[in-house]
Order: C-alpha cells, then structure tokens, then sequence
C-alpha cells in the first residue's frame, strides 16, 4: 500500500521581487475569471416597488451558489414552459425586487408584465449580444482550468500549475463552474427593462399565439407594485417539477455534475483516494503550498454548501424560481458574507507567496535560494523535471552563494557548482556553464545518465 505524507508549507512571503506593473498584470489576471462569473451570471435588478433592499440583501445574488441555481432554473423553466414567449425570457432573466422581497417565481411572468418597458425581440438568445460574449468568455476561461485539472489529475500536464499556486490562478474553480452557464446559454438575454409605474402593454409583449387573458390594474397611485395586480384565471404556462421528466433529467446532470467537481476537489484535498487499491510499498510525498491548499479549501467549501442545498431543493421540486429560495435567510447572508471574506483572505494569502520562477511563470513555491533583487536576473533549473537540479544565474559582480553551493565567477561570464537533488545532498561532480549557452559536462551519481 502506498504511503501518504502531507506536507503543508507554512505560509511565506515570496514576493519582494514583484514589480508594480508586473502586479497590475497578475491582480488583472487573477479578477478576470471572479469578475467574469459574478457579472455575466447577475442580471440588473428590476425594482417593482418604491422601496430599495439593503447591501446585505444584494450581495446573495453575486454568491457563485446563487448564480449556478440561476443558470439551472433558467434551464429547468425553459423544458418545463407550454408556450415560451418573449416575456417569458425576459421575466426568467429579471430579477426583481417587490413590496413582498425578492421574487423570481414562474407567477411574476405575468405579474411584471404590466410592468415591462421593452422585452427581447425573439425567444431566445442572439447570436451577436452581450450574453453570448458572456457566454463564449466564460467557456474558454472554464475549458483551460479544466484542462489543467484534468491533466493534473491523468497525468498528462505538470502538476506543478496546482501544487503550486500563484495569484494568477487562485480562482480558476470558478472558471470551471462557469461552464454550467452553457445549460442555458441559449436563454439568457438583457435586452429588457421593467418600470416600478404600470405602463398597459402587456398584450404586446405577449406572443399572439399566448393564451392570457388582459391584466386588470387598480388605482394609478397604487400601481407601484405588481402584487396590487389583479390577475385572472389563467391555465398553466408551465408544467410541474415533478410530473416532467426533462425537468428530472435536467436535476440529475446538473448535481452529477456538480458531484464530479466535488469528487476532483476531494482528491486534490485528499491524494491518497487517488491511490486507492495500489498494491505498492513506496512512499508519497504529498506537497502543497498555503495557497494551493486554501484554493482547494474555497473549492470544497462552495460546492458542498451548493451540492446540499441544490439536492435539497431539486427533491422537492422548488424549481419554479430563479432566484434560490433561502436567499433572503439570514443563515444564506452569513454563508455569503463568509465566502467573500474566504476570497479577500485567500487573496491576501496569494500575493504574499506568489514568486516569478525560474522559467518566468507565477507560483507560490519558495524561491531558489537567496534573491537579491536589485541584481538578480533570473534563476534557471537546469532539469525541472527531475528530483535533481541545478542552478544558473545572470548575475553580474556580485558574490552570491545560492543552494547546491553555487559558486559565482566574476573573472569570467561563467558559473561552476555542484547540482543539488530534492534533499541538498550533493550529487556528485561539478558542472559548467560558459556563457550561459546551455552546454554542461559531468555526471550525475546514482543516476545512470550523462548531462
């Protein structure tokens, strides 16, 4: 059986070498992929009412639970509608704030009518609009975090992009989350608008072919909200949760999905479920630096509270909203609340140990022994790949000893120095580089290659 060894690097700061303009880049890299999930999966309020909600009460919609259910109610609403019309795509993209709170009810289809500005010329999702830039944004930011983890997790690129990261990818989770908004891709618009003064065009913003009978409104002075509405009887525009099997089928993917980036979170958390069932005696040493670990953390930690709450509520059938239904909880404030600090904290955490590495790229690990910023150039690994390496510098007239007892030369361009292997142990002989060309003589001990 293999043997597991956890070891967590204590958080260090790594980042003394980091430029303003190189932070300008990095923090812009870093935000990209939040502020591309958060903003393209929250749509304007349509306030309905005179009254404003609180901070508090705004911040459950930008919550990455909150934006997913949007996505699956928006799905779900969309295989379970009888006749889908343009309001029906404008009141299911709206979220709207009432007398009563929040309400994103199948209900307020025909309640916010009376309401409506203008809604989307079609009944679905145009090609060239801004959510479907949205859209294609947030897919190939989700495809190349997923390709990275799922390369990580088969072998076939470095592990090194997830044991050791820097600022630049620390919320690449939520990319891959991002990818959920492809389920409802096509029914995602915000050419609508919805005024708190009742405006009498409800009849032409419904299809011809839509059954509603006319909105009857009271008083103008008391048309400030939707609930003041008269509404008639009508048939159902949409079936229920429970008796459509699309809508079955839309549940159960959505949470196999979710269940599959839960388990690819658990075994970046816990590597020795990636060993199970191996019959060897070797013995594995399971590194990861303070922010890989948090990342891994903030990533278990959203889609555990997601995966319960979505199961909670797709078993019961309350998928009639878009908006999930524990959003005005005070429990849900917290959770919210907590999250965001989570990001600010891990955030914190990231630009202290993020350092530019040898080959130029971003990562929490420790730097290669003493940096001196003013003179280093850079450090090179000579065999990266490998539990032995060694070391190259472009330093000038400084005398600088680094690991693996790297001697500098200022007589000539040249560096001489003993490789060191993952436990500073040397080797064995010295190797050269002159000039810095790349060409080195010598060899190795205990391992059966010349370099």
């Amino acid at each position: 059986m293999v043997s597991i060894i956890y070891k967590i690097i204590p958080i260090q700061y790594n980042s003394q070498c980091i430029s303003y303009p190189e932070w300008v880049t990095l923090l812009t890299i870093c935000l990209c992929p939040l502020f591309a999930h958060i903003v393209s999966g929250t749509s304007p309020i349509s306030y309905l009412s005179p009254t404003r909600p609180k901070w508090y009460d705004r911040i459950c919609h930008y919550n990455p639970t909150s934006i997913i259910w949007r996505y699956a109610a928006i799905t779900d609403r969309r295989v379970r509608a009888i006749c889908w019309s343009r309001n029906d795509l404008a009141a299911s993209n709206a979220i709207f704030w009432t007398a009563k709170g929040w309400d994103g009810s199948e209900e307020m289809v025909l309640a916010a009518s009376p309401y409506c500005l203008f809604a989307p010329e079609t009944t679905h999702s145009r090609i060239l609009s801004i959510p479907t830039l949205e859209t294609v944004i947030t897919t190939l930011q989700g495809l190349s975090a997923l390709y990275t983890l799922l390369g990580w997790l088969i072998g076939f690129t470095p592990d090194t992009p997830l044991v050791f990261m820097g600022v630049d990818t620390v919320f690449f989770p939520l990319a891959i989350l991002g990818l959920l908004r492809l389920s409802a891709a096509s029914w995602l618009t915000d050419e609508y608008l919805y005024s708190s003064e009742y405006t009498g065009i409800a009849n032409n913003i419904l299809d011809a072919n839509a059954t509603e009978s006319p909105i009857i409104s009271t008083e103008s002075n008391n048309n400030l909200d939707p609930f003041l509405t008269t509404l008639p009887r009508q048939g159902a525009r949409f079936k229920s949760p429970r008796n459509s099997w699309p809508s079955r089928i839309v549940r159960t993917v959505y949470l196999l999905l979710l269940g599959c980036f839960w388990a690819i979170c658990l075994l970046f958390l816990a590597p020795s479920l990636r060993f199970a069932g191996v019959s060897s005696s070797s013995t594995y040493t399971d590194w990861k630096t303070a922010t890989s670990f948090l990342v891994g953390v903030f990533c278990f930690f959203i889609l555990t509270i997601s995966i319960v709450l979505y199961t909670f509520y797709f078993f019961r059938g309350q998928t009639t909203t878009t908006i999930i239904p524990c959003s005005s909880k005070l429990w849900y404030k917290i959770y919210t609340m907590s999250l965001f600090s989570f990001m600010l904290a891990l955030l914190g955490v990231a630009c202290m140990e993020t350092n530019r590495g040898p080959k130029g790229e971003y990562s929490s690990r420790m730097a290669l022994g003493y940096q001196d910023c003013r003179s280093m150039v850079y450090l090179m690994e000579t065999s990266p790949d490998t539990p032995s390496s060694g070391l190259t510098s472009s330093l000038g007239d400084n005398m600088t000893t680094l690991i693996g007892n790297i001697r500098y030369d200022t007589a000539v361009p040249n560096v001489t120095g003993k490789v060191a292997s993952g436990n500073s142990t040397d080797i064995g002989r010295e190797f050269w580089m002159y000039d810095f060309t790349g060409y080195c003589v010598g060899h190795i001990t205990n391992i059966d290659e010349e370099i």
